[in-house]
């Protein structure tokens, strides 16, 4: 049977990047907002949140035929999920990738200081836009990443070269536990100096005990993730839903 969250306490703590996405965006936005609904059952924690349907587990097989009906019929325009879950729910993906991470050694939580601008992130991040990096509309990145920093469900960095932005790495998930690294760029006129490099630890630096996590593409930043010390954890699957009459 698939229910309604209605507690945060009744979230997990999460183990995988799925239920990370999940947690922490309930924890930034709350579970009463009109934009995210989060349900549980079957095996899964499932949420959707502007149009996108996340499934973290597997579902149990007895209830596979409730899971992709409900799948179906919440009303999202894309399904993001493990490729084995979509393969259990019967689902053609559109896209798929590596799912990487890195353990944090403990360490003191860093001294609360004023996170970067959102606006400053949007500008660096918006010089490197291309085919395998597309970056959102300004105005609801401007809002959701601005929101999860003073709520602490964000983490960024800047680097200043010259006394101007260079580049910039940015986890928009972030719980006790863990943590998703979602982007990271440098400006075309300081590439090739390590900025990348450095961007990305010191943004783990300011996550002491948790598991970062990254969802790369297929085909990119594969040399890069793994001179960092990354391993593969796992794959992710984008697809977009079916109807019920497929299932």
């Amino acid at each position: 049977m698939i229910t309604r969250i209605e507690s945060l306490s009744a979230l997990p703590l999460p183990q995988d990047p799925f239920t990370l996405r999940i947690v922490s965006t309930a924890q930034a936005y709350g579970l009463s907002t009109v934009f995210l609904d989060v349900w549980q059952g079957n095996g899964c924690l499932f949420s959707r949140m502007d149009g996108v349907l996340t499934i973290a587990g597997k579902p149990d097989p007895h209830d596979m035929e409730e899971t992709a009906l409900f799948a179906a019929s919440c009303g999202a325009g894309q399904i993001f999920c493990a490729p084995d879950t979509a393969q259990t729910l019967g689902l053609s993906l559109k896209e798929m990738g590596p799912v990487l991470y890195q353990d944090q050694p403990a360490g003191e939580v860093p001294l609360w200081e004023e996170p970067p601008s959102p606006r400053v992130l949007y500008e660096v991040l918006a010089a490197c836009e291309g085919e395998g990096f597309p970056v959102p509309e300004f105005e609801p990145f401007y809002l959701d990443t601005s929101h999860r920093l003073r709520h602490g469900t964000a983490k960024a960095v800047v680097l200043h070269e010259n006394g101007q932005p260079a580049a910039c790495a940015l986890a928009l998930a972030v719980t006790q536990n863990a943590a998703l690294l979602t982007a990271v760029a440098v400006l075309p006129d300081f590439r090739r100096k390590g900025l990348g490099q450095q961007a990305v630890e010191a943004l783990c630096r300011k996550l002491p005990g948790r598991r970062v996590f990254l969802f790369r593409s297929e085909t990119e930043n594969k040399e890069f993730y793994e001179s960092l010390g990354f391993s593969l954890w796992g794959e992710w699957g984008s697809s977009s839903p079916f109807s019920p009459s497929d299932v």
